[in-house]
């Protein structure tokens, strides 16, 4: 691939032809008493090119093309740069490098900008339609915040399950006699009495939609509007560098962010179903919690998730 900036316009050059072709292009450029004048093409191929100075042309993959000030054109790699026109070189590619990738993080900002309202309308519909991304976020909140419609020990089971990334519902249980045996025979060692063990009772589907890094309101709300809100009110030809590496790396994030938070709803839609909660039914000890988590899992019945 070969890029040229030239007048303020980034041109792409597939054949090496195309280059040999332009007017004051030489492949064989006498380097005695020329000043560079400027940078006006970077390629990296495959097949190595021959330098075009007539007291080297080495091959190799990766170089400039130069003018001169005398408004000849030739290719030169990196060594030869530094040789020939020693610091000028190093502070024009350095410039020329820094051109290009603006050139490029710009064009990519202006292509995305013409997709702006149809992310928004993406956005809105994952959030708005039924059992979407907000209500999956507001119906999940109780199971991860203590004192809300949630069982204090549920919310506190999750909150292990999730830090550990698991899906096994547990409970603790005395272990028997035989089974102390049986664990001190493999440890090696004496267990104190009595002894606890953690026993499955349910396998939850779903639960990575309460990992933090699956929260469909940051995802969607934080992460994509919010962001996009402050992307229309740049001025992409205004933008510095270090706002234009910024704004693409955010802008190359967000396609991602939506699928992320699709799957998170799809996920949400799983957790939130009835007969997968009530599995966590299992880990109450109270009847009066056990009846609270089943008047919130019947909660969520009654708006259509039965």
């Amino acid at each position: 691939m070969i890029v040229l900036n030239i007048n303020k316009e980034l041109i792409r050059v597939e054949n090496w032809a195309d280059i040999e072709a332009r007017p004051g292009f030489t492949n064989n450029l006498n380097p005695q008493n020329l000043e560079l004048a400027s940078i006006i093409g970077r390629y990296a191929f495959s097949n190595r090119i021959r330098c075009g100075l007539s007291n080297c042309h080495t091959p190799h993959a990766k170089g400039y093309v130069v003018a001169t000030k005398d408004w000849h054109e030739t290719n030169i790699g990196k060594d030869c740069g530094k040789n020939y026109f020693g610091v000028d070189f190093e502070t024009l590619t350095r410039q020329f490098d820094q051109d290009i990738t603006d050139k490029e993080n710009r064009e990519r900002l202006w292509s995305f900008s013409f997709r702006s309202e149809e992310i928004k309308a993406s956005v809105q519909d994952l959030r708005s339609q039924p059992q979407g991304a907000d209500w999956v976020f507001h119906s999940t909140r109780p199971l991860l915040e203590a004192g809300k419609a949630v069982p204090t020990e549920v919310v506190r089971k999750l909150a292990a399950m999730v830090k550990n990334r698991e899906n096994v519902i547990t409970v603790e249980r005395e272990a028997t006699e035989a089974e102390v045996d049986q664990l001190e025979a493999a440890r090696g060692r004496k267990l104190p009495r009595p002894h606890y063990v953690e026993e499955p009772v349910g396998q939850l589907e779903g639960i990575e939609c309460l990992y933090p890094d699956n929260d469909v309101r940051q995802l969607l709300v934080f992460d994509i509007e919010q962001e996009l809100r402050s992307f229309e009110e740049q001025k992409i030809d205004e933008l510095s560098s270090r706002a234009l590496t910024h704004w693409n790396k955010w802008a190359s994030s967000v396609e991602l962010n939506i699928e992320k938070a699709r799957s998170a709803v799809e996920a949400g839609r799983k957790l939130l179903r009835s007969e997968n909660l009530r599995q966590l039914l299992e880990i109450i000890k109270d009847r009066k919690q056990s009846e609270r988590m089943s008047k919130f899992i019947k909660a969520l019945g009654t708006n259509g998730n039965a």
